[in-house]
This record gives structure tokens, sequence and C-alpha cells, in this order.
């Protein structure tokens, strides 16, 4: 469920890529420097994302706000939105990986298929 070894430090990547473009896509529309609810509600995802709390919940609002970014701003490239919100919806899927807080809350186990 948490891989380690080297899956786990491409996830960790992968953390540090998909908040990074949230970051990116909220500089780019002036929410970060600007107080208010939005700069909070941002700032709690990066910091879930970055440290592995709830990865999959904090992804899925992050792709929300970057789709929501990307129908409600002219002039933007369209490639890189699509990249971005596919790299975060990847690590929705694929969870926050050995370095991570829900790592750590949750454990480590061993699926066995087929066993009850």
């Amino acid at each position: 469920m948490f891989p380690g070894g080297l899956a786990g430090i491409a996830l960790l990547i992968l953390r540090f890529c998909a908040g990074g473009s949230l970051l990116m896509c909220a500089l780019d529309h002036g929410q970060l420097p600007s107080q208010g609810w939005t700069t909070l509600g941002i700032g709690a995802i990066l910091f879930l994302i970055g440290v592995g709390i709830l990865t999959p919940i904090a992804c899925t609002v992050g792709a929300l706000i970057e789709a929501f970014y990307a129908l409600s701003s002219h002039g933007i490239n369209e490639w890189q939105t699509v990249f971005t919100l596919l790299v975060t919806i990847a690590l929705g899927m694929l969870g926050p990986g050995a370095f991570s807080v829900d790592a750590r809350l949750f454990g480590r186990r061993l699926i066995v298929p087929g066993q009850h």
C-alpha cells in the first residue's frame, strides 16, 4: 500500500511536483499574495500533499482547483494544464508512498490476494 525504495522516492518526487504545479497555478492567477480563504485553502492543500497526509483527498481537491483555474482563465498553456492535472490525478490514484505521514499513521501492510 505504501511502496518504499525507489518507488517510494518516485512518489515523494511526484508529491513535490503536484504541489509545485498547484503553487505555480495559484501564483499565475495572483491568489497567494492576497490574504483570504483562497490562500489559506491552497496553503493547506499544498501542506497535505507535501507531507503526504490524506493524499488521495488532497489531490482530488488540488485537481479541482487546477481545473477551475484552467477553465476560468484565458491565454493559458493548455498542454501544461493537461499535464499538471494528469500528475495530480496520478498521485491521487497511487497514494503517497512510504515516505509520508499516511504511511506512519496507517502502517505498511502486505496484501496477499486470495487470503482472508
